[in-house]
């Protein structure tokens, strides 16, 4: 579904059966043993992605059941819960809910989705799960991670840390007078840095930099110092891109983003996602944020994991918050218009706003495997959906668009 635009994040314990398999098939051809020894190198490290690896299922990305829940690495960051944890509300389908629901249940049932909600403001109309998520089970939540590092960055611009015009280099120094340094949040934030597009999976670190991160040597700074990240990608007709010109889906802008937030904020990228984000949310916990080993920076293109409860609390704050007056409430407004056109990349919504898909009057926090969190602008409907494979895509958007078309019994319509 996404073909060049999806981030695919490693689980250790799939890089180490990985690893393991190399081990016993000395014998392989010499192709397979280097296209799996890459990963296998990985592997031992404990190491964060590999470009080009990208599982799929039926011509399907897919996420194996060891990557979807596990609770990372013994360096990331670990969240308990808010002292105040927010009260998911339940209440029974209406007459005209019930269709959607049935619908809902007999799409659970016969596809790859692993968990999944349909909420109308913050009551739980619906929910199952299956499989291998558990109401404790921790659940990666890939590319969706995107999207909370932005709601990170617009809690930082309302405490007066950054704005949306400044340049990366501004609190990034040692990305000054680099192409990348010279790129403003806006244009990370709508992933228009003009950098290199990174490779097949969206990701932009070699084998030999991701062996590096995983081992402690190299973090997330060092990365985006290199010649090749911090460049500017140049045009089909030869000319440099200019920050804020071209849309390009790849790692390096959210994890710039993450590093400008712990130089701005003067705290660690998981730590103002936690103060800031996830306790505000009233998760239960636990959760666990990825950050590298070396300085502690954060991954910012999908750093979280959480119980799929949490993953519920998170969109319903979301969905508060942007019925809220104020700052915070207004840039969760702006950053869930349509402000760059994506492409038609595939099946994917047609424009992104603040590291979040738009498609008409709804927005996407999209993840590797079929994650996604659904919000309709017009009304409190939210879906809240984790997959292992991405083969029944079609039929979760058609869900979507029943769901989201039926007034709220919650919520006013805003926007």
């Amino acid at each position: 579904m996404f073909s060049k635009q999806a981030s695919a994040h490693l689980g250790f314990p799939v890089l180490l059966a990985i690893a393991s398999a190399v081990s016993a098939r000395a014998q392989a051809p010499a192709s397979l043993l280097r296209s799996l020894g890459r990963v296998a190198a990985l592997a031992s490290l404990g190491a964060l992605s590999a470009h080009a690896q990208m599982p799929e299922q039926g011509g399907h990305l897919a996420a194996p059941d060891s990557w979807l829940v596990n609770s990372g690495q013994p360096w990331h960051y670990k969240v308990g819960g808010a002292s105040n944890v927010s009260r998911l509300g339940n209440r029974e389908p209406t007459t005209e809910e019930k269709v959607v629901v049935e619908q809902a249940k007999a799409l659970f049932a016969r596809s790859s989705a692993k968990a999944m909600a349909l909420v109308d403001g913050g009551s739980v109309v619906w929910s199952e799960m299956k499989a291998p998520i558990t109401p404790e089970a921790m659940v990666f939540g890939f590319s969706i991670g995107k999207t909370v590092t932005g709601l990170a960055i617009g809690r930082a611009i309302c405490a007066g840390k950054i704005t949306l015009s400044s340049k990366l280099e501004d609190h990034v120094t040692e990305l000054a007078s680099t192409d990348l340094g010279r790129a403003t949040v806006r244009d990370l934030l709508t992933m228009r840095s003009g950098t290199w597009e990174g490779n097949k999976d969206s990701s932009v670190w070699s084998l030999e930099q991701a062996q590096a991160i995983g081992a402690g040597r190299m973090n997330w700074l060092d990365l985006l110092k290199t010649d090749r990240i911090s460049a500017a990608a140049s045009s089909t007709f030869g000319v440099k891109r200019k920050p804020g010109e071209v849309f390009s889906y790849k790692s390096t802008d959210p994890i710039a983003l993450g590093v400008a937030l712990a130089r701005a904020t003067g705290t660690r990228y998981a730590e103002w996602v936690e103060q800031t984000v996830l306790l505000p949310a009233g998760i239960e916990g636990p959760a666990a944020i990825a950050q590298d080993r070396a300085a502690g920076y954060g991954q910012g293109d999908g750093a979280l994991r959480m119980r799929f409860d949490d993953w519920v609390r998170l969109a319903v704050w979301v969905r508060e918050s942007e019925n809220q007056s104020g700052c915070f409430g207004d840039y969760v407004r702006e950053s869930m218009k349509p402000m760059t056109p994506t492409g038609k990349i595939g099946s994917m919504p047609d424009f992104y706003g603040y590291l979040t898909w738009v498609r008409g009057d709804s927005s996407w926090a999209i993840g590797h495997g079929g994650q996604r969190i659904a919000w309709n602008r017009r009304n409190g409907r939210t879906m809240v959906t984790f997959s292992s494979v991405e083969d029944y895509m079609r039929d979760l958007n058609q869900l979507y668009v029943e769901w989201s078309s039926l007034p709220s019994l919650n919520t006013p319509s805003s926007n």
